[in-house]
């Protein structure tokens, strides 16, 4: 017996001092089936993205237009309930769909864009969900016009740089890593007397509609529609953490098979030093942490638990701003935009800032300056014009109320942006009893 339990200790060592003895020692003790796992993954999701990318190149999109109501008197509330619905785009693949024609959730980008001054509200979606968009529209604004209009992104150019045309651009990303923090959505800009509405957008309106010619501004919002719960889930964890209460963390059974064998080891030397394991206490005392939280931090509660209440997308927020060399002046289109955007911002919540590291222009670069603002301007470009949910900075998740704060249709007696595409007049049905013939 003992002969079996001998250790070549030399051989040991042999392997400790040559890599490639060690790992053919690795592979014939059973770790041939560790690299056939790793193999196996590997190749299994080369085959899920290429079927991905089949599938999204057999995508067709549609470009509509909305023109606002002349006479506009809603809130931000009717876009919310606009946004509401269209999270029925959300849908469930099955593995055939998923692994065999690649499927993915498609997106919708909601922009809003100045050309010249011509300001316009465009939706840009997959054939499949228009009608389901000029429902949401027509649902909430019976009187908006919903045309199909070529992609506005074609007509300047997407490589930098260029002789006629320059831009600046960025990425708006969520200062907080945890998306559970709300931003100052529209209820906050009601007054509580009046309870007159006080658009936060009508500055960055009026400053879109000042523009001159061989100008341009883009404004974008990718959607991706998600399953809810996942995400209502963890942020029901997070509150508890952030009132003190306790949470129990699921072990998986990967964490027990690891823990086994110490939890062995610690029973075997308890019994032979004959020390007692330290008893649990079995009832612990009331948790008052809740009684002792600020009321700064009862509203942080709040706020987190009325976003989980309402439907969550996942989304990119992107800004451009292109036009001709001679024509271009940043301070005329880049600060309105950003000054409208930090109204939405909260100290000891979530705000939003331009990401400049990575996409944006940031006047920090210094060696290759030019040459990587040009990658980055090309980039950019390149991931608005395709609207990608994926490219630049991971996305981050917005409730309803937050998305209808920062992409709604103006108040006609607020904003008085002369060059908004509105209707010319009021569209009705033909009245059934017409004669024909």
């Amino acid at each position: 017996m003992d002969e079996y339990l001998m250790i070549d200790w030399s051989f040991i060592d042999r392997i400790g001092d040559n890599p490639f003895l060690a790992m053919g020692f690795f592979l014939a003790n059973g770790g041939w089936l560790v690299l056939l796992v790793v193999i196996g993954w590997g190749v299994l999701h080369l085959w899920l993205e290429w079927r991905q990318v089949l599938y999204v190149k057999k995508r067709v999109f549609v470009v509509l237009a909305i023109d606002v109501p002349r006479v506009q008197e809603q809130g931000p509330k009717a876009v919310d309930n606009m946004f509401a619905y269209l999270a029925g785009a959300h849908g469930s693949h099955s593995f055939m769909d998923k692994w065999v024609g690649g499927q993915i959730q498609d997106n919708l980008s909601f922009e809003i864009v100045s050309i010249e001054g011509h300001i316009q509200f465009i939706v840009r979606t997959v054939r499949k969900y228009r009608d389901i968009v000029e429902a949401a529209v027509y649902a909430q604004y019976p009187d908006a016009r919903i045309t199909e209009v070529e992609d506005y992104v074609t007509r300047v150019p997407q490589q930098f740089p260029d002789e006629e045309w320059d831009m600046w651009g960025t990425e708006m990303i969520p200062t907080q890593k945890v998306d559970f923090y709300p931003l100052r959505t529209y209820p906050a800009f009601e007054d509580k007397v009046s309870q007159e509405f006080k658009d936060p957008l009508a500055a960055m309106f009026e400053s879109f509609g000042r523009l001159g010619p061989g100008e341009q501004v883009w404004y974008q919002i990718v959607l991706v529609p998600i399953a809810q719960m996942d995400f209502v889930k963890e942020g029901a964890l997070f509150i508890k953490k952030l009132t003190g209460q306790k949470v129990e963390v699921k072990r998986t059974l990967l964490d027990k098979t690891v823990d086994l064998p110490l939890t062995a080891l610690t029973m075997t030397m308890d019994a032979i030093s004959g020390a007692e394991a330290p008893k649990k206490d079995a009832k612990s005392g009331p948790d008052f942490r809740m009684l002792a939280m600020t009321p700064g931090e009862r509203d942080v509660v709040a706020a987190i638990e009325n976003k989980l209440s309402k439907l969550l997308y996942q989304v990119k927020i992107r800004f451009i701003y292109v036009a001709r060399k001679e024509k271009k002046s940043n301070p005329r289109a880049v600060n309105p935009f950003i000054g409208a955007i930090k109204q939405f911002n909260t100290n000891n919540m979530q705000s939003l800032k331009p990401e400049l590291k990575k996409i944006g222009m940031s006047s920090s670069i210094i060696l290759f300056k030019n040459w990587r603002n040009s990658w980055r301007k090309t980039r950019l470009m390149s991931a608005y014009k395709s609207r990608s949910d994926w490219a630049g900075y991971r996305r981050f998740h917005l409730c309803t109320e937050e998305l209808a704060t920062l992409w709604h249709f103006p108040n006609s007696l607020q904003v008085k942006a002369p060059q908004l595409r509105k209707t010319e007049s009021k569209y009705t049905e033909p009245p059934a009893n017409i004669p024909f013939g």
